[in-house]
């Protein structure tokens, strides 16, 4: 209860006590031979800062007679104050029958004419707002601890209290109608009571009323706050109770699976499991790096969810051709799939997707080497609405693959080629052509390519946003100033060892590319300070530069800080291996951007030359070297 801070505390009782034959104060003078007494004490806690105890009792015979009284008092957090109380008696129009009603309360009034009923003050009007509450805080319990209990003294605890305290009907009247600090007193005793009971309780324990609580929330609401929940939080929520255990693991909850944080439990059986369960809900499965799995249970997840739309394999070593083919057989609305390092993949696999899956938009072969333009060739015929294709590390992939991918999918949009040696400036011009939309392109370690690809591309690719280029040493700076002046969307540039491009090409990205982010010009040895300082006072740096990679260029000195000073953005700088920069400029420039990231690396000092006398001993390092 601490934990839950200021809450609302809840004790209802109600026990049944046999009045004996006669009894002059129930009876009032009826000659009834027998009559009976029934009696409820009920405690309210308001969840404000002072609480509000009030209590009420209330007999009736069987003989028509009936007493009725009240007592409420409002506990502060540091004074009482008692209600004032008032009487009234009434006389009703039947034989020998009686009635009396006292009330403690001035908030309660009296009921007219000649009915010997009374209503408590707040007890039923807050009936629904305590089950409301009450589900809310079963549910965030039940969430944060595994499982709810609300703090609710239960009708068979009652008894107990109501035995010691009316165990003579007549007494037990008599004093609550001339005593109501009495009346007050014992309420406060059994409260207290029930808290000492409680106390010996675990927090954690389940009871049946937490499980009505928790039922009268309609299933749909649950399966709903469930659809968000990632798969470590469903498991636990299966455990809670039977009922939730129903619902997490209802098919509906696991639209979207991710398993790559337990590659290496995931095995055959639980795929199987899996594909049991969601059937036609599943939709996205991720198993990145479940090397256990194979095609056995691919399988089967392809017989039992016709709806999965992306699908990650990657790293799934054990899969063959045999798996996509069930996938391209039953799966015909996967419009994602990756394939990323499974080495047993060929051709075939491409030329199975490409029948049975024609919404296919994304695809990742990379580091599949049996791949080879004759699978890019099926697959381009066959999925139209291609939009991402991704064969890095490919080396069987020439200019007939990509040429196939210009002509039959116009709407491609990303192209990663890294590593296809082979590839040569007539497929980058057909494609560039062939596919305007296309917005990030990768031909790193394309050795081949030459400035008349970045010229076909800044002629008829105006939406491009990322061009890695690493490893093209023929790029010089007249490709470079076509892109600038046409690509104006530019936001990474990866231009690591583009050994033949100058400072020219700096300043033609500042004034062409005012969107560029991130810019990598390692080992572009023939950059100095001034290419920086035209990047600097360009359009983009100020406030849009947020990364520059400048590791191995031999030109760069402290200049080149002193003019970054001027990056308001800037988040993190590559320095390794720039023999000119020194500590104290890399000082200098953190005190202008205190929240910059600096990477550089000092190599040590050259020992000096020893002109007279022996040789001194040097490290163990030094001497390998």
């Amino acid at each position: 209860r601490n934990m839950l801070g200021e809450g609302s505390l809840r004790a209802a009782a109600s026990t049944a006590a046999a009045a004996s034959p006669g009894n002059s104060a129930m009876a009032g003078g009826s000659g009834s031979g027998g009559s009976g007494a029934s009696g409820s004490i009920e405690l309210l806690c308001q969840p404000s800062g002072s609480s509000s105890i009030s209590g009420s009792a209330s007999f009736s015979s069987s003989s028509g007679a009936s007493s009725s009284h009240t007592h409420s008092t409002a506990v502060g957090s540091e004074s009482n104050n008692n209600s004032s109380s008032s009487s009234s008696s009434s006389s009703s129009s039947g034989s020998g029958g009686s009635s009396g009603n006292n009330n403690h309360n001035a908030s309660l009034q009296p009921n007219g004419g000649g009915s010997h009923s009374r209503n408590h003050n707040g007890s039923i009007n807050n009936n629904h707002n305590g089950l409301i509450s009450g589900i809310c805080s079963s549910i965030w319990r039940s969430a944060t601890f595994g499982s709810a209990t609300p703090v609710v003294v239960t009708a068979n605890s009652a008894p107990k209290i109501m035995e010691s305290s009316s165990s003579d009907s007549d007494s037990s009247l008599s004093s609550s109608s001339t005593s109501p600090e009495g009346c007050l007193a014992e309420l406060q005793q059994a409260a207290a009571q029930e808290l000492l009971q409680d106390q010996s309780q675990t927090f954690l324990g389940a009871t049946e009323l937490d499980d009505e609580l928790i039922k009268q929330l309609p299933k749909e609401v649950l399966l709903r706050v469930f659809s968000y929940l990632d798969v470590v939080s469903l498991c636990r929520c299966a455990q809670v109770c039977k009922y939730w255990n129903v619902l997490a693991l209802d098919g509906s909850s696991w639209q979207k699976i991710n398993l790559f944080d337990f590659q290496r439990d995931i095995e055959g059986p639980v795929i199987e499991n899996i594909s049991l369960r969601c059937r036609g809900f599943l939709k996205s499965l991720s198993l990145r790096g479940c090397q256990s799995v194979g095609d056995q249970s691919l399988r089967t997840l392809a017989n039992h969810c016709h709806n999965i739309e992306h699908l990650d394999l990657s790293e799934c070593k054990k899969i063959t051709d045999i798996s996509t083919q069930s996938i391209s057989r039953y799966c015909s609305k996967l419009t994602a799939i990756n394939l990323d390092s499974c080495s047993n993949i060929t051709d075939n696999s491409l030329k199975y997707l490409s029948d049975g899956c024609p919404n296919l938009m994304e695809i990742n072969v990379s580091w599949c080497h049996l791949i080879s333009e004759n699978g890019v060739e099926a697959l381009a015929r066959g999925c139209v609405k291609l939009r991402k294709f991704s064969s890095k590390g490919c080396k069987q992939i020439n200019d007939n693959a990509i040429m196939c991918l210009a002509k039959y999918c116009p709407d491609l949009m990303v192209l990663n080629l890294h590593s296809c040696e082979t590839i040569s400036d007539s497929s980058i011009r057909q494609l560039a052509s062939n596919c305007p939309k296309l917005q990030k392109l990768c031909v790193s370690k394309c050795a081949d390519l030459t400035d008349l690809s970045l010229m076909a591309l800044s002629q008829h690719n105006h939406l491009l946003n990322t061009l890695e280029v690493s490893g093209c040493r023929n790029f010089t700076d007249i490709g470079f100033q076509a892109l600038g002046r046409n690509c104006k969307y530019l936001e990474r540039m990866d231009l690591e060892e583009c050994s033949q491009i100058t400072d020219l090409t700096l300043a033609h990205l500042a004034t062409g590319c005012p969107s560029l982010e991130k810019l990598t010009l390692s080992h572009c040895e023939l950059i100095t300070d001034d290419g920086i300082r035209h990047l600097t006072t360009g359009s983009c740096a100020p406030e849009i530069l947020s990364v520059l990679e400048l590791d191995n260029c031999p030109l760069i000195t402290d200049r080149t800080l002193e003019h970054l000073v001027s990056c308001h953005n800037l988040q993190r700088i590559e320095l390794f291996d720039c023999q000119l920069i020194s500590r104290a400029a890399i000082r200098k420039l953190k005190t202008h951007l205190p929240n910059i990231k600096v990477h550089a690396y000092f190599a040590p000092g050259t020992p000096p030359a020893v002109t007279s006398g022996h040789r001194p001993r040097y490290c163990r390092c030094c001497e390998i070297l």
